[in-house]
């Protein structure tokens, strides 16, 4: 009684049932979700800078390019740093990862992504359909469709996998995330 502002955390993407209703609820709600999950650009700098690791310009672009954001990668990397304390190896390092099938489909499978059938198979129709190209949150509705034939499941799916940060945006365009695009590729 008398709360205005409430916070729900979702921790763990085995928590569907909640994360259904959180996404796509029946009830009219002003609420919309928030998702912390991957680092962008700026806030994986400022995370540099507080940990004083990465500290050239090159440094850090190759860093976001090489993690993606993902804080599984991120702390991998400063870990790395810690037992090397040489950032160009921490980066030659995490560039294996792409090579590494084991290593790719670990971190894939921490995504979240392949949790639940559902969105697997939504996350490969869009990878099948866009592979790295930009395309839209109706074409994304529109793809997944195609392979499980429910508009309803569909777009659960799609938010889903929006909520688990897949997508990368480029203004009101969506593409799947590079580095996690890679590693399922990497596995099949």
């Amino acid at each position: 009684m008398g709360v205005t502002r409430a916070v729900v955390i979702v921790t763990h993407p085995a928590q569907l049932t909640l994360w259904r209703d959180l996404l796509t609820g029946t009830e009219p709600t002003s609420a919309a979700p928030v998702v912390l999950r991957r680092h962008d650009h700026r806030s994986l700098r400022g995370w540099a800078q507080c940990i004083n690791m990465f500290d050239t310009e090159d440094r850090l672009d190759r860093l976001h390019e090489l993690t993606g954001g993902w804080p599984l990668l991120v702390d991998r990397a400063h870990r790395l740093h810690k037992e090397l304390d040489d950032p160009d190896e921490v980066l030659r390092r995490l560039a294996d990862l792409r090579a590494d099938r084991a290593e790719a489909r670990a971190f894939a499978e921490a995504t979240g992504v392949y949790a639940d059938p559902l969105p697997a198979a939504g996350y490969r129709s869009l990878n099948d359909e866009f592979k790295d190209g930009l395309f839209d949150l109706e074409g994304a509705v529109t793809a997944v469709v195609l392979k499980i034939d429910d508009e309803d499941e569909a777009e659960w799916i799609v938010d889903r996998l929006d909520a688990l940060h897949v997508f990368g945006r480029e203004d009101t365009q969506l593409r799947l995330e590079p580095v996690l695009r890679e590693c399922v590729a990497l596995n099949g």
